[in-house]
């Protein structure tokens, strides 16, 4: 096995080593490490901060599919009680129509009552009138 002589020569370079790393510690290492840990912190950071832009987004996607369901919903009960309303109005109006034209028969039926009411009365007191004629024709002699 080899030795290594402990000499003045090997300690300067152990010294010059220990000054070396010293000052690359100093002048390299930690301003190089000191930006890597600036530049991850920043990373994640804005990762942090996507994540939480994300989180809002699909919050807000959230919120507007419950806002369309709602609206939509709404707009189903709208429509629901629009036909419910017309489907009373045109009951309603049915009934009128059918009452009016009730009532028309009605009057109809006691006015044609009425007229052949009224035409059997005239067509009563004719009768005596021409039956008299008719006796007067047949007997030739005035009535």
């Amino acid at each position: 096995m080899p030795t290594i002589p402990l000499d003045y020569t090997f300690l300067g370079q152990i010294a010059l080593f220990v000054l070396l790393w010293l000052a690359l510690k100093r002048f390299w290492f930690e301003p190089t490490l000191r930006v890597l840990r600036e530049r991850s912190a920043r990373s994640e950071g804005a990762i942090a901060e996507a994540r939480a832009i994300q989180a809002e987004a699909e919050r807000l996607r959230a919120e507007h599919a419950a806002a369309l369901d709602q609206a939509r919903a709404d707009a189903e009960r709208e429509a629901q009680e629009i036909v419910r309303q017309a489907e009373a109005d045109q009951k309603r109006l049915i009934g009128q129509a059918r009452d009016d034209a009730q009532r028309m028969m009605e009057d109809a039926r006691r006015r044609i009552a009425d007229e052949v009411a009224s035409a059997r009365r005239g067509l009563r007191d004719s009768a005596h009138e021409i039956a008299r004629i008719v006796a007067q024709k047949v007997l030739g002699r005035p009535a």
